[in-house]
């Protein structure tokens, strides 16, 4: 049993790779697939905007990559070996290490940043709804969760974390000198969208407008943030009265290309694409007076958000070595449990032959009967004592495996 995470991340991904991830659907009879394969045993898919990872068990994890890898390749229509030079790979220890990260968002483009937990924990609430993860992953992803709870209410890392949403419009109004008096437009209305118009109230825009393809969501949002919803079909005429754009939908193509945006630029335009895959042509920025920034982009301009909290990543760093020493110690402890279960039989075993031997030879009334079983129970728990409390903490003393191996090899478990 490895337990493995393997796939692309912000860090070394491009956003024009991850784009094509999005597309990419490992659920399903896919996953399934490789359970029946056995090539899986557990597996946790965690797919946002700046990731695509799998949280895995499996018997092999190098065949469990390959095999995902062919897979994530096909569906993308991206070469395996350019996908794996740029995907990660983690095992064992270090593949929760790595999500104890991710989960505490010291892993997020902007440092500390609070979404990531409500996306682990969806993530996490799909797999159990699937079916997907059993007894390891389930303690694994619980862990990392109490993790990132330490980390938020023992740290500062959280102390006016921002997200990428945040980072976008405080950069939108750097770069224009202010947004009072400035018609912005949110295109989608989904939750980056919703983070958008919450860091944009108070900023006594002259209008906020919102614009998705199902009306009903725009309005409910645009009810939020006291702003105007426009239906779809007005987007073209709303870009022409707005100042600035924040876009983030869903859809395999940009949306706003440079071709439909040309007859309707006709002042200063900033666009501020918060999608992955991307919503925004980059070429747009051809047109005079128009200023395109991606996500990653953004991302690469929130350093000195960073560094107000950098001294808090060593204190969670503290409480992730905590906290994955205890499941490190709860994964050693399932390794034992097959040792500890057949040495319990066989003395089990043991016992009840040679009571049912005395037994036999001797008449005995029901109390003495009692009083030599009771006995033969005794016994086993003392002589059994040392052996199992052995087993137990066999991951304290090193190679765990090593000694687990010379317990079932002293007392003879294997045939």
């Amino acid at each position: 049993m490895e337990i493995f995470v393997y796939g692309a991340g912000h860090g070394r991904t491009p956003v024009a790779v991850r784009e094509r991830l999005a597309l990419v659907d490992l659920g399903g009879s896919r996953l399934y697939g490789f359970f029946a394969a056995n090539i899986l045993s557990e597996a946790l898919i965690l797919s946002t905007c700046n990731r695509l990872e799998i949280v895995g068990v499996a018997p092999d994890s190098q065949k469990a990559k390959a095999a995902l890898l062919a897979d994530i390749a096909e569906q993308s229509g991206s070469p395996a070996a350019e996908l794996d030079k740029l995907f990660h790979f983690y095992q064992d220890s270090e593949a929760a290490r790595y999500l104890f990260r991710v989960t505490a968002g010291l892993d997020s483009q902007v440092l500390g940043e609070p979404q990531i937990l409500g996306q682990v924990k969806e993530s996490f609430r799909q797999a159990l709804k699937n079916r997907s993860v059993g007894p390891v992953v389930g303690k694994l992803f619980h862990k990392s969760f109490r993790a990132a709870k330490r980390a938020r209410s023992e740290t500062d890392l959280a102390l006016g974390a921002v997200s990428v949403a945040a980072v976008a419009v405080e950069i939108a109004e750097e770069l224009r000198g202010t947004l009072a008096g400035q018609s912005v437009l949110i295109l989608g209305a989904g939750e980056m969208a919703g983070l958008a118009a919450a860091h944009l109230e108070g900023r006594a825009l002259k209008e906020l407008v919102i614009v998705n393809r199902t009306a009903a969501t725009a309005a409910l949002l645009a009810t939020k943030w006291r702003a105007r919803s426009r239906p779809w079909s007005e987007l073209g005429a709303a870009i022409q009265e707005c100042d600035v754009v924040f876009s983030a939908v869903g859809g395999a193509e940009p949306i706003l290309t440079k071709e439909f945006l040309a007859p309707l630029v006709n002042r200063p335009l900033g666009l501020f694409d918060l999608g992955v895959p991307r919503n925004i042509e980059a070429s747009s920025e051809e047109l005079p007076g128009v200023m395109v920034r991606n996500i990653d982009q953004i991302a690469d301009l929130v350093k000195a958000h960073q560094l107000a909290r950098q001294n808090e990543v060593n204190r969670v760093e503290a409480i992730i070595d905590e906290e994955l020493g205890k499941f490190n110690q709860w994964l050693a402890g399932l390794a034992a449990r097959p040792t500890i279960k057949d040495l319990t039989r066989l003395a089990e075993q043991a016992r009840l032959m040679e009571l049912e031997k005395t037994l036999s030879r001797h008449s005995f009334n029901e109390e003495q009967s009692q009083a030599v079983e009771a006995m033969g129970r005794a016994l086993i728990r003392r002589v059994l004592h040392n052996p199992l409390s052995f087993a137990k903490s066999c991951h304290r003393h090193g190679r765990a495996d090593h000694n687990l191996d010379m317990v079932r090899r002293i007392f003879g478990l294997d045939p």
